[in-house]
C-alpha cells in the first residue's frame, strides 16, 4: 500500500493472517493494478485486445469484452475464467460487476448492473437471469453479515436478496441534518469489522475544501439510523473515486507506515504522483474530483 507493486505473499503467510487483513491486502493490490491499467503478470494467450473494466472482487478483475462475454482474471497468477455469454444486452450498457462470494463458494453469484437492469449468474451454471430494475443506477454493492447492500446514484440504500426470489428493496435511512442528500450525494459504504459505515462529504457544492464525515449504520426492524463517528480509533478507511473499485478498512495501519483515523482515497488512473489522497477524519479534503468517466481497458495484455 506504499505505492510499490509487490507480489502476493506466500500462502503460508496468508493463512496466518485474519480474513479481514487478507481482504484488505488483496484489495489494496487490486487498486494498484487498476490504477496502472496493466497486470504485473505473464501475458495471457489469446486474450482480447480490448476490454471494459467492471470491478474487482475476491482477487479477480471482472472484465467484459466482445459485447456479451465476462472474464475473470486472477490478479496474481493471470488465471482466467469466462462466464456464459450474456444474451440480454451488449457490454456497452453494463458498467459495474461484483461477486457475492469467492468463485469456489457453492453459492457464489456474479452481479452485473446496467442502467435499467441487474443481471446475475450463479457460478457453475450455464445461464444468466435478468431482473428489470426501474430505480436509479446502482453505484456500489457491499456484503455485510451475510446481506447484500447497494447504494444508488441518489445515495439511497437498498438490500438485495436472491430468495425466495430475486429482489432489490430500498431501506429507510434516518439521515442526520448535516448529511448531504440529493443528486450530489455520493457516499461510500465501507465494511469495518462488525460495523457498516457510510463515508459522506460535508458539502453539497463543487467548492472545496470539504470534509469527510463517517456514520455508523445502526439497523433496527424497520429503519436504519446514522450515528456519527468522531474518530475511527485504530482503523483507516480506503475508498476510490472510481466507484467500481472496492472499499475496505484496515486496522493498525502503522504496521505498514499508514495512519489510523485517516481516509485514503485512490486517485483516477490518469493522475500522476502518489496513487492516494490521504486526509485525517474531520480535516479539509485536498482538491480531488468526485467522479471518474467510464473506462475501457485497451491493450491490457500484449498481443
Amino acid at each position: 500500500m506504499d505505492g510499490s507493486c509487490r507480489g502476493r505473499p506466500p500462502q503460508t503467510e496468508l493463512s496466518a493472517l485474519g480474513h479481514r487483513e487478507v481482504a484488505a491486502a488483496e484489495s489494496a493490490y487490486i487498486f494498484h493494478l487498476v490504477r496502472n491499467l496493466s497486470l504485473r503478470c505473464s501475458a495471457l494467450p489469446n486474450a482480447p485486445n480490448r476490454m471494459r473494466y467492471l470491478g474487482c472482487s475476491y482477487g479477480y478483475l471482472i472484465l467484459s469484452y466482445h459485447e456479451k462475454n465476462c472474464l475473470f482474471v486472477d490478479v496474481y497468477t493471470g488465471t482466467k475464467l469466462k462466464s456464459p455469454k450474456l444474451h440480454f444486452i451488449g457490454d456497452r450498457e453494463i458498467y459495474y460487476g461484483i461477486l457475492t462470494a469467492p468463485l469456489n463458494s457453492p453459492n457464489s453469484h456474479l452481479l452485473l448492473c446496467s442502467r435499467s437492469s441487474i443481471f446475475y449468474w450463479q457460478v457453475g451454471t450455464n445461464s444468466w437471469t435478468k431482473h428489470v430494475y426501474g430505480g436509479e443506477c446502482i453505484l456500489q454493492i457491499v456484503l455485510f453479515k451475510g446481506e447484500i447492500f447497494a447504494m444508488d446514484f441518489l445515495g439511497r440504500l437498498h438490500i438485495v436478496r436472491f430468495a425466495p426470489q430475486f429482489s432489490i428493496q430500498e431501506v429507510a435511512v434516518m439521515r442526520r441534518e448535516e448529511m448531504v442528500t440529493g443528486p450530489r450525494c455520493r457516499p461510500w459504504l465501507v465494511v469495518c469489522g462488525e460495523m457498516l459505515l457510510m463515508v459522506d462529504s460535508s458539502t453539497d457544492s463543487d467548492q472545496l475544501p470539504c470534509t469527510f464525515q463517517v456514520f455508523r449504520l445502526e439497523f433496527s426492524a424497520e429503519t436504519v439510523e446514522c450515528v456519527k463517528m468522531e474518530k475511527l480509533e485504530n482503523q483507516a478507511l480506503f475508498v476510490s473515486l472510481d466507484r467500481r473499485d472496492p472499499t475496505f478498512s484496515c486496522m493498525s495501519t502503522e504496521r505498514w507506515g499508514g495512519k489510523s483515523n485517516w481516509i485514503y482515497v485512490a486517485k483516477p488512473s490518469g493522475d500522476s504522483g502518489e496513487p492516494w489522497t490521504a486526509v485525517e477524519l474531520g480535516q479539509p479534503v485536498p482538491s480531488i474530483t468526485g467522479c471518474v468517466p467510464d473506462v475501457q481497458v485497451e491493450n491490457m495484455y500484449p498481443v
